[in-house]
């Protein structure tokens, strides 16, 4: 799919504009020095899931990232609604993107402009298939407290596409990645999950963007007493497990067939439990977390 030929409109510079006259030039500050931040939100029966935790955490990487949005959170919200509307998008995908203007081509930003894009579009899920094969990268995730990777941003997903590139080659759908002390991180662009013995395991926060699904399927097993444990766990420990899924808003709740060699369980009664209480979110597409 050639995102450039969208045939709908895009909310850039202020305005509803065709997405085929959504530019940005070629010496832009963001492009060449990774500092946008994005979110993706995804659209059930024309309601934005989950827009508030998304939203949040779009400004919360902004600031981070030193960007000055003009725009309230109020404002972003009620464009991405009306983007909704005049698309006639039923179930899709919406991206906005906070970036800056093409003022500087250092890492000087004291001229460059905040500068705000939302898009949305007709999207599947990440993965078409229902388990997925995950090779090992190369390149650890780093911790907080050297990276920033509490931020969605853009220069976080360097090492993503890389080693989603690699594992390509080798025949796998993704990679998991681990952190820098080679404890399981997170894959190239989910949070990971594993069973084993009816109890529920995941990496802390240090290491990953902790994602809004993650949080979504953390509430579930709390909520529905399964048993969960949060924690530094090495990769061993995982590939013990019985079985291994995958969560994010694209990939929604992914189970994993295999990492590397080792076969995992895809039908696993818990993981299925977990889904079929996902699918009741998505009916009732609440706007926050807080209310599931």
């Amino acid at each position: 799919m050639d995102f450039s030929k969208l045939n709908n409109k895009i909310f850039f510079e202020n305005k509803f504009i065709n997405s085929k006259d959504a530019k940005i030039h070629v010496l832009n500050h963001s492009l060449h020095f990774a500092t946008s931040v994005f979110e993706g939100i995804r659209i059930y029966n024309k309601k934005p899931l989950f827009i508030y935790d998304h939203i949040e955490r779009l400004f919360v990487s902004s600031k981070i990232m030193r960007l000055n949005i003009s725009y309230s959170q109020k404002k972003v919200y009620d464009t991405m609604k009306k983007l909704i509307k005049i698309n006639n998008l039923v179930n899709g995908y919406i991206r906005p993107i906070i970036y800056r203007s093409s003022h500087s081509m250092s890492p000087e930003t004291y001229d460059c402009k905040t500068l705000v894009a939302i898009a949305c579009w007709k999207w599947g899920t990440l993965f078409s298939n229902d388990g997925i094969s995950m090779n090992i990268s190369k390149y650890p995730r780093l911790k907080n407290n050297i990276y920033p990777i509490e931020a969605k941003s853009s220069g976080s997903y360097q090492t993503s596409v890389i080693s989603r590139i690699d594992s390509k080659k080798k025949n796998f759908d993704d990679c998991l990645m681990l952190d820098l002390n080679k404890n399981v991180a997170e894959s190239s662009a989910c949070n990971i999950f594993w069973v084993k013995k009816n109890v529920i395991y995941t990496p802390k926060d240090h290491s990953i963007l902790n994602g809004v699904t993650r949080q979504a399927v953390i509430r579930l097993c709390k909520r529905n007493k399964i048993k969960l444990k949060v924690g530094d766990f090495k990769l061993k420990q995982l590939l013990s497990s019985d079985s291994v899924f995958l969560t994010g808003t694209a990939a929604e709740i992914q189970p994993v067939k295999r990492i590397l060699n080792k076969k995992f369980n895809l039908n696993c009664e818990t993981i299925n439990f977990l889904k079929r209480k996902y699918e009741e979110i998505k009916k009732k597409c609440p706007e926050s977390l807080n209310s599931i």
